[in-house]
């Protein structure tokens, strides 16, 4: 017996490839490390001390350390998820996250503050691999701004196959077929 059709929006399986958690931690942690310093850097030059280019290390070199631990832990613990798991999915990003999210706490200094940073961290990542890697989802439709909006819905319409319409006109369609006529209870009485 055949296989039932997949349906056209729905993504390919991917096939699960090992990772390697502390490789992807290190060079997480390195670039992580990078962007760290640049930030420590705008720190230092924004605020006033006598401490000169020094101060990037000195006086504000902890925002490199958190970057460094934040990235390392969230790559790490994101790649040995996936490994324990054998699966590529957002419970291993939100994982991740929720671990990321434990470091920023324990700077803190507060155990409700690192919990508090687990869950969001690890739900906004979650959420974000959920949605495919994209603020505009795994299965984007097209804005009315886009020219030649007539594949609506995830299908073309009647007549509608090289007929390009602007977004006003894309936009009074949608607005026509949503609102329903009112019925008129005077003709009906």
């Amino acid at each position: 017996m055949a296989p039932p059709p997949k349906h056209p929006t729905e993504p390919e399986p991917v096939q699960f490839t090992e990772k390697s958690p502390l490789g992807d931690g290190m060079t997480a942690a390195a670039g992580s490390a990078g962007f760290g310093t640049l930030v420590s850097a705008i720190q230092n030059s924004t605020s006033n001390h006598k401490a000169g280019g020094l101060g990037v290390f000195t006086r504000t070199g902890s925002t490199i350390a958190l970057f460094t631990a934040v990235g390392g832990v969230f790559s790490f613990t994101q790649a040995a998820v996936s490994n324990a798991r054998h699966t590529d999915d957002p419970l291993n990003g939100a994982a991740g996250g929720c671990a990321a999210g434990f470091v920023v706490g324990a700077r803190a200094g507060s155990i409700p503050m690192m919990f508090g940073s687990c869950l969001a961290l690890g739900a906004l990542v979650g959420t974000f691999e959920a949605a495919g890697h994209s603020l505009r989802g795994a299965y984007p439709h097209a804005s009315p701004l886009t020219a030649g909006s007539a594949h609506v819905e995830g299908h073309l319409e009647e007549g509608a196959g090289t007929v390009e319409r602007g977004w006003r006109e894309e936009r009074e369609r949608r607005r026509e077929r949503f609102f329903k006529p009112r019925k008129d209870t005077a003709t009906e009485e």
